[in-house]
């Protein structure tokens, strides 16, 4: 069975956007990187990100409802985090490390690795739209270290700007970037007018749109029951086909592997047996069950019915990232990101005010469209402040990259609705 495990993501902007992100669309005409050439670092890189992107699927889960929808990108929170990495040091450096568990490679070869999975995701299918942009914003006059903006720029193909972040139409100027960088689909991440204590935005933003290998009928689409967690039902549309899949099934879940474009790339639902719920088996989701699972699935020929489903989704991770071992990056005077900027020159200390990730998932007959877009927002503090208040305000489904292992979102559907 072909692998896949999770990586990381990234930003956009509007002007400038198209030379400042990676797209397949076009494809490049220089040879595409292969997934069996990946070094021993990119291969680490992929298996820390997984793990990341598992842990925070789970505690994540755990705090919503039991009948919310739920979607994440893990590799776009990674590829956000991992800009902001760069800029980090010291205890605040290790913490970080520890929670994206990049504690086994250097900071060297974590932006490689990153720079390179970049590469293989956008250019490995031409049939499939993957693209990934990252971006920088920082407030005027702050005395921004070039090393930390030349490592993203070289790493990440961040987008650069400093703006005055007090003018009217500082935040649609960001929000722009992911507007267009999304497709549309995520139209800002940036609250208007943006708070007085944030000082940059590291954001990163992931698009995908696939075909199905093989689209289902149209003609076939019906209503039926979906049975939700209480035993009552709604009334929705389900997609049928009858044809050969990669397929799974144990005392948890019945699983099955449904192939884009030329099936590099695939979304794999994990239905649980009537014993367990959807929660429970997130619960489940651990490295090495992850690993055993995908070592298990078969072709077999399977009659499929699919709900449609299409909706939005949004989280502060603030909560979620301290409660993975990330406090000290969001403590005002304990946070330590010397390599962003020169401390000396601020009258204050750099810390993470927020992380916001917002994601969007259409599936229909024809394939997926899903966006995500994470905000890493620095905010700065006065070193003698005044007293300062800060108020932070039933199946499984994952789409992944078989070669490279990479895991590119991951969900749970409480009720399949069709927002519009």
């Amino acid at each position: 069975m072909r692998k896949f495990l999770l990586a990381f993501l990234i930003i956009s902007f509007g002007f400038s956007s198209l030379q400042c992100s990676k797209s397949t669309s076009p494809p490049n005409p220089t040879p595409e990187p292969s997934p069996g050439n990946l070094t021993g670092a990119e291969k680490s890189l992929i298996e820390s990100s997984n793990r990341f992107g598992l842990k925070l699927f789970r505690q994540i889960a755990a705090g919503e409802d039991a009948d919310s929808n739920i979607f994440i990108s893990p590799l776009s929170v990674s590829f956000a985090l991992g800009m902001t990495y760069n800029g980090s040091a010291n205890e605040t450096r290790e913490a970080m490390a520890r929670t994206l568990e990049l504690s086994g490679l250097t900071i060297e070869e974590a932006n490689r690795s990153y720079r390179n999975v970049i590469d293989l995701l956008t250019q490995l299918d031409p049939i499939v739209a993957m693209k990934i942009a990252n971006s920088i914003w920082y407030k005027t006059r702050l005395p921004v270290k070039p090393d930390f903006i030349e490592l993203n720029r070289t790493y990440f193909d961040a987008l650069v700007r400093e703006i005055n972040f007090s003018a009217d139409w500082a935040a649609d100027t960001i929000n722009h970037w992911v507007d267009v960088n999304t497709n549309g689909k995520i139209e800002k991440i940036v609250k208007s007018p943006i708070p007085p204590e944030m000082v940059m935005y590291l954001i990163n933003a992931v698009y995908f749109k696939g075909a199905w290998t093989i689209p289902f009928d149209t003609g076939l689409t019906m209503q039926a029951p979906f049975y939700l967690r209480d035993g009552s039902s709604k009334l929705r549309d389900f997609m049928l086909t009858d044809t050969t899949f990669e397929y799974c099934e144990n005392d948890l879940f019945q699983a099955i592997d449904i192939p884009y474009g030329k099936k590099d790339f695939s979304m794999t639902i994990f239905l649980p047996k009537t014993t367990t719920t959807a929660d429970d088996l997130i619960m489940e989701m651990t490295d090495e069950n992850w690993a055993a699972w995908l070592g298990s699935f078969a072709e077999r020929n399977v009659r499929l019915s699919l709900p449609k489903f299409k909706f939005k989704y949004k989280k502060s991770l603030n909560e979620i990232l301290q409660a993975l071992g990330m406090e000290i990056a969001f403590d005002p005077y304990g946070a330590d990101f010397g390599n962003m900027a020169f401390m000396d020159s601020l009258i204050g200390n750099l810390y993470i005010s927020e992380v916001m990730h917002k994601t969007f998932v259409r599936v229909d007959e024809e394939g997926t469209e899903a966006a995500a877009v994470t905000s890493v927002g620095m905010g700065i503090t006065s070193v003698n402040p005044d007293p300062i208040m800060i108020i932070n305000r039933p199946f499984v489904f994952v789409i992944g990259e078989h070669e490279s292992g990479t895991i590119l979102f991951m969900g749970k559907v409480g009720d399949p609705v069709w927002e519009k």
